[in-house]
């Protein structure tokens, strides 16, 4: 008998509606509801034994290979090299890089693409090391809530719940968030349906990356929604097209999805940093060539476009944003979350 393979993977997302929502300093106070779909871009786990007394982390994202020995949280140290979400995983699923292991990590979205990548690639990195520990992961709520504990609160890296649920959950998820819980529907669509909303959506990779600025946008809204005034109004009027969004993707009702799309992204457009000039001319050039309605992914700045539109209109959107040096990302749904395996060598 070979060594023992343990492999894991988690999708990547797309937020349809009510981003934002799902922030504690806003949906505590008034209530959050997020619309999204896992995608097919997905990160990645690999765990060997090396029958070393250190583990072993590989990353080509990052460009780095690294032994720990510890799991004490380095922060800022050294952001070069840092492995802190590798830590951060083990230290959860309670498994010690004493015990020798071989990481390898990998993520298909682009850092900081607004697709969530980050979060997947937490679900995916404790799924393998749950998968390794003997630890049960049946319960996927309590799995999400976990990712969201590691990344946010361990890692206190800012963001919201809606993340790791779509990376855990996979699928159209419609999830609701009240100060003492937090409501996950997964929306069961017919296979026909899938198709038409997969011949009806479409991302692009803008020429903007974000930068890392995600960070400053999230704390921007943070604060602002612990303020009041302005920004807690438009995220209110974005939480409600959540609900409408959802009805139209029942429905199968592209037209509505879309113009509900547009609308919330014309008030999310108000909230700080979200935008920038050169964001909204493709988009204008997207509507212009038939979109109905669009939004960045994420929390703005940059990163992927994402448009609803006819079929019939796909390939000259597509031309149009091309042209302006936008990239289209050939993408399908993913439907079953999180999944870890085991193989041999």
């Amino acid at each position: 008998m070979g060594k023992i393979v343990v492999k894991a993977r988690a999708p990547s997302r797309i937020g349809i509606g009510g981003g934002g929502s799902d922030l504690p300093s806003f949906f505590e106070q008034h209530g959050g509801a997020v619309l999204n779909v896992a995608i097919n871009m997905y990160s990645y786990t690999k765990l060997t034994k090396n029958g070393v007394k250190n583990t072993r982390v590989v990353s080509h994202d990052w460009e780095i290979e690294r032994e720990i020995e510890d799991l004490k949280l380095e922060f800022d140290l050294n952001k070069k090299n840092n492995v802190d979400v590798v830590k951060a995983a083990m230290c959860a699923a309670e498994v010690s890089p004493k015990e020798g292991y071989e990481l390898v990590i990998h993520s298909m979205s682009p850092k900081n693409s607004g697709l969530a990548g980050s979060s997947a690639l937490i679900v995916s990195l404790l799924a393998a090391m749950f998968n390794v520990s003997g630890k049960p992961m049946m319960n996927r709520d309590k799995f999400a809530k976990t990712a969201y504990h590691v990344e946010r609160e361990v890692l206190k890296r800012p963001g919201g719940y809606q993340d790791q649920y779509a990376a855990v959950f996979g699928g159209f998820n419609f999830i609701e968030f009240g100060k003492n819980s937090i409501n996950i529907s997964p929306l069961r669509l017919e296979e026909d349906l899938v198709s038409e909303w997969h011949s009806s959506m479409m991302l692009f990779e803008t020429p903007f990356p974000r930068l890392g600025f995600a960070h400053d946008v999230e704390k921007g809204k943070d604060d602002a929604f612990r303020k009041g005034g302005e920004s807690v109004e438009y995220m209110k009027k974005i939480k409600e097209h959540a609900y409408g969004m959802r009805d139209a993707l029942i429905c199968g009702d592209v037209r509505e999805l879309g113009e509900l799309l547009h609308l919330s992204w014309m008030e999310k457009k108000k909230l700080p940093g979200v935008s920038s000039a050169d964001i909204d001319m493709l988009y204008e050039v997207a509507r212009e060539n038939g979109a109905y309605g669009g939004k960045l992914c994420g929390a703005g700045g940059g990163g992927f476009l994402f448009v609803v539109c006819d079929m019939a209109d796909r390939k000259k959107i597509a031309n149009a944003l091309v042209r302006k040096g936008a990239k289209f990302a050939n993408f399908d749904y993913d439907f079953e979350g999180m999944v870890s395996w085991r193989t041999e060598y």
